[in-house]
C-alpha cells in the first residue's frame, strides 16, 4: 500500500508537521462537530492540542 500524505495547516495540533504542512498520522477520521452544514463544523477527530 502506498503511503498517503495528508495536508494539514492546523498548526496548534500536535500531529501537524508545521514545517512541511502535513499530518504525521497515516490516517485520520473526520467528524461533524456542529449541526450546520458548513465547512467550519467539520474537524479532524484526531486533533490534539500542542499545549
Amino acid at each position: 500500500m502506498n503511503k498517503q500524505t495528508i495536508k494539514c495547516e492546523v498548526f496548534d495540533c500536535k500531529h501537524c508537521n508545521c514545517d512541511d504542512k502535513i499530518c504525521n498520522l497515516n490516517e485520520i477520521k473526520v467528524c461533524n462537530c456542529g449541526k450546520e452544514d458548513i465547512k467550519e463544523a467539520t474537524m479532524c477527530y484526531n486533533y490534539k492540542s500542542r499545549k
